[in-house]
């Protein structure tokens, strides 16, 4: 069975050499669609496979591979709709794209991903930015923005376009889920990305108001046995989140026991920032039913 396990490596390993061997430039679509089918192999056997060290190599093969096709400009539009398990959103101005998956192993899950940034809705160009997990070891992670190399991980299930009023600049509000592998808690999270004229991207900015208190993002940590919603509402252009508490008082500050009420809360764009609204009412029942059913239940 071992031995078997391990021609199974190699041959995936081997299979994603031969593709990434071939010259990338001008590529086809059906060479795309030549990588996207080997790629989908991969990621399949990440997700099958037990052992934590097998895992990690075919997930290093498979990320390898696909930060090769993801340099090609005409990657950018290409959909990769055939690969499971990723989470890809795009601008609506055409300028930036994200693609995010996970590794679950023993005692933690592992978050990947890529950004791409373009200079303008016409460049043929896009620039790559490969993102770092580190949010087991960053401190005050709402408090200061945060390079690639210290991403806070999540899987990226919307981006909300805003434009800033005095300066024009777009605003990439993330909407994200961090779930663990713990059993205890799990995390949800609205970020903000950021691209200067040079390129480089970073997370977080001071734009989250809440009660006179401002944040570079919003984190939100609840029982892993609870369901959170937390949704962009096209109807009323606000953020909507489930309020959260704890199943006891005295539980306070004890984020693994913290599970939804009845009420929800929403963040609103106005002028440059987002701000915290309590206790907010959803437009109908109707509407309310057919929002949970579209979102991701964790």
């Amino acid at each position: 069975m071992f031995g078997r396990m391990i021609f199974q490596l190699k041959k995936i390993c081997l299979l994603l050499l031969l593709v990434a061997g071939k010259p990338l430039f001008a590529l086809t679509h059906q060479e795309f669609v030549q990588h996207e089918r080997a790629l989908k192999v991969a990621i399949r056997s990440i997700a099958k496979t037990s052992d934590s060290t097998q895992k990690r190599t075919l997930n290093s093969a498979f990320a390898a591979q696909l930060a090769q096709t993801l340099r090609q400009d005409s990657a950018f539009f290409y959909a990769f709709d055939s690969i499971p398990y990723l989470y890809k959103v795009a601008s609506a101005d055409g300028l930036v794209r994200i693609i995010t998956w996970s590794v679950p192993t023993p005692g933690r899950q592992e978050y990947f991903g890529f950004v791409l940034s373009r200079s303008n809705a016409g460049a043929a160009h896009a620039t790559l930015h490969a993102l770092r997990d580190k949010r087991m070891h960053t401190k005050l992670v709402e408090g200061r923005a945060l390079s690639a190399d210290e991403w806070f991980g999540a899987l990226y299930t919307k981006l909300v376009d805003r434009q800033h009023p005095h300066t024009g600049k777009p605003v990439y509000t993330l909407i994200g889920i961090s779930p663990s592998n713990d059993g205890i808690s799990n995390k949800k999270v609205v970020d903000v990305l950021n691209v200067d004229s040079s390129g480089q991207c970073t997370f977080g900015a001071p734009i989250f108001v809440k009660k006179n208190k401002v944040a570079y993002r919003m984190i939100f940590e609840y029982s892993a046995e609870a369901v959170m919603e937390l949704r962009y509402h096209e109807g009323t252009a606000q953020i909507v989140f489930s309020n959260l508490m704890p199943m006891y008082s005295q539980l306070r500050g004890r984020y693994e026991t913290y599970i939804p009420n009845d009420a929800y809360d929403a963040l609103r764009f106005e002028n440059d920032r987002w701000v915290f609204y309590e206790n907010v009412e959803l437009p109908s029942a109707v509407a309310v039913r057919r929002w949970r059913r579209s979102g991701r239940s964790r």
